[in-house]
Order: structure tokens, then C-alpha cells, then sequence
């Protein structure tokens, strides 16, 4: 655990941490040292955050917004020092403030900090972070490569319908890395991460489309799986009515709206957020009979409930009104 989280923690007296117990089961009940380790993280993050209330939600929300307009404007020192104050209340805060020190923004480039603050972050369910940290390690950043640990976190951002996790994930079942090789499998994840828009994975199934053409026999990426293959110019990461990812069970919806030209320019807003900047949305119509026909905004969950309800809680400690649900 890094020092500025230890540092935070220190600050909570014991009195008002009401997850003690938990976090003392968990320890005494002889899990496995790494799922322990992941559960008091994230134990600690929350007891940190229920009993940081200098903030409404409203007001954290005006707050982040305002470090994300000093970013924008690539006044990095502002945007660090503004996120680096909510980091403890607020998820996306603290992966900002870890992407920041990873790539030298605005601060002296810390990568060993950048890790322990993102380890926090991915042990709540944030996909986001999961892969942010999963790059860390495939990269070698803070010592030797070590993609063994890679794996369980571009899994658990995959399943939440991530598509740079699913992309990541698909390159290590093509070249065998720390899993067995399995071109199938790889193709499957290139196709959910293209259907989220991520343009790599459209250009990765061409180019083993192709290799596999080259072959007699071979079954082309296309075939691969139950779904098409999206055409390289499609966008459905922007394009209304198409699903969020392919393995989502659960979405999340951002709200619902007379017309789709105003769920679209919602998403527009809402995208900045770095919890949903990379994932796919959708717009789905409803027809509630004398109300009309509404359009849902929707984003995917994953194909397990947690995560999306993460999600949910994640933007509704900045603001922000969701509801997790499965999909019809």
C-alpha cells in the first residue's frame, strides 16, 4: 500500500470505520493472500469514502469537472492538485490522478505510486483502472514484464464489456502469452472490442482475416464466431440503436429522453467522465403507450452484476443518476 493511501487512512478514526469487522474477517478467515489483499483495499477505499462527507455529490461533481477542465486546457499542475484533494471520495479522481503520475503530468513521473493508487482503484471493480494497471505490468513499468498478473485484471474489464481490455486481452490468447494459444478466442475478443469501437481491434481481425484466407481450410475470422465482423468505417461506439458489447448481460442506463437527439448529446457530456470514456453506448426505444416513445441511454455493465452496479455507484458519488439492469 502506497504511502498517500496509507496516509488517508490514518485519518479515519477507528470509530467511524464500521467495515472493522469485515476487513477483520477477512483477514482472520484465511483467504488467499492476494484475494485478501484485494479485499482490504477495497474495504478501506470505501470505509475512506462513506466517511468523507466535506463534499455533496453535487459539489464533488462541480469539483472533478472543474480538474477536468484544467486538464483539457493542459493546465496539468491544477488538474493534479484539484484531483489529488478528492481522490479518496471519488473513483475517477483517484485512476486521474494515477494515470497523471504514470505518464509525468503536471508531476514528477512516479510509476511504483502510480501502481499502488491503481491496484486501489481496480480492487472496487473499476474497469478503467483494471486496465490502466494490466498496461503497467504487460509494459514492465515499475521492473520486468509480468503478464501473469495482467490476466485476471484485462478479464475482469473484459467481462464489464471494456473494449481496450478485451483488444489487450485477445493480443495475449494470439501470441500465447501467459495463456495457451487460442486464435479463436482472440478473434472473439477482437470482434466485442471492434462492436465497442475500438479501431485496432477492427484492423488486428482484418489482418487475421487475411492470414487466414492464406490458408486451405482455414476458417476466416469472420466465421470465428456467432457475430459479424464490423466494417472498418462503422463507429458503434457513436452510433445509436447498436448494443454496448456482445458479452454485456447487465447494462447501465444514464437516462431516458423524448428525442435521441438529446440522449446523444447527453452521452456527449457524460463521455468525458473517465469511467465511461472508453466504453460503448446505446440508445434503445421505449414505448410506454400515452407517454410515448422515450430513448434509454445505455452503456455496458459486463456479463456479471458487480461490476455494472460499480459503475453505477461510482458515477452516483459524483452526481450522476443510473440504474443497473439486465438487458431484454
Amino acid at each position: 500500500m502506497t504511502d498517500v493511501f496509507g496516509k488517508s487512512l490514518y485519518n479515519v478514526p477507528l470509530k467511524t470505520f464500521p467495515y472493522f469487522p469485515a476487513l477483520v474477517f477477512v483477514i482472520r478467515k484465511g483467504f488467499p493472500l492476494r484475494q485478501r489483499a484485494r479485499w482490504i483495499l477495497a474495504v478501506v477505499w470505501i470505509a475512506i469514502a462513506g466517511s468523507a462527507v466535506a463534499l455533496s455529490g453535487t459539489e464533488l461533481s462541480a469539483e472533478f469537472d472543474r480538474g477536468l477542465k484544467a486538464y483539457d486546457a493542459r493546465q496539468y499542475p491544477a488538474a493534479f492538485q484539484i484531483w489529488w484533494q478528492i481522490k479518496d471520495r471519488d473513483l475517477a479522481a483517484m485512476r486521474n490522478v494515477a494515470l497523471m503520475l504514470r505518464k509525468g503530468l503536471g508531476v514528477p513521473k512516479d510509476p511504483r505510486k502510480a501502481e499502488g493508487i491503481l491496484r486501489t482503484a481496480a480492487a472496487t471493480g473499476m474497469p478503467n483502472a483494471q486496465v490502466d494497471l494490466a498496461e503497467m505490468y504487460l509494459n514492465g513499468e515499475t521492473g520486468p514484464p509480468r503478464p501473469k498478473r495482467a490476466i485476471p485484471l484485462l478479464k475482469r474489464a473484459a467481462d464489464a464489456g471494456h473494449p481496450l481490455g478485451q483488444y489487450l486481452l485477445g493480443q495475449m490468447y494470439e501470441d500465447g502469452n501467459a495463456v495457451p494459444k487460442d486464435i479463436n478466442r482472440a478473434a472473439e475478443l477482437y470482434i466485442s472490442s471492434a462492436r465497442g469501437g475500438l479501431q485496432e481491434a477492427k484492423e488486428r481481425l482484418a489482418s487475421l482475416d487475411k492470414d487466414r484466407a492464406g490458408k486451405r481450410g482455414a476458417p476466416s475470422a469472420k466465421t470465428a464466431s456467432a457475430g459479424p465482423v464490423p466494417k472498418p468505417q462503422a463507429q458503434p461506439a457513436r452510433a445509436p440503436g447498436q448494443e454496448p458489447s456482445a458479452a454485456s448481460t447487465y447494462v447501465v442506463q444514464l437516462g431516458s429522453f423524448k428525442t435521441a437527439e438529446e440522449a446523444e448529446a447527453q452521452w456527449s457530456r457524460l463521455q468525458k467522465n473517465p469511467a465511461l470514456t472508453s466504453l460503448p453506448h446505446q440508445l434503445e426505444k421505449a414505448d410506454l403507450g400515452q407517454k410515448g416513445v422515450w430513448h434509454r441511454l445505455l452503456v455496458a455493465g459486463g456479463s456479471d452484476r458487480k461490476p455494472a452496479i460499480a459503475l453505477c455507484d461510482q458515477l452516483t458519488a459524483t452526481g450522476k443518476s443510473c440504474l443497473v439492469r439486465r438487458r431484454d
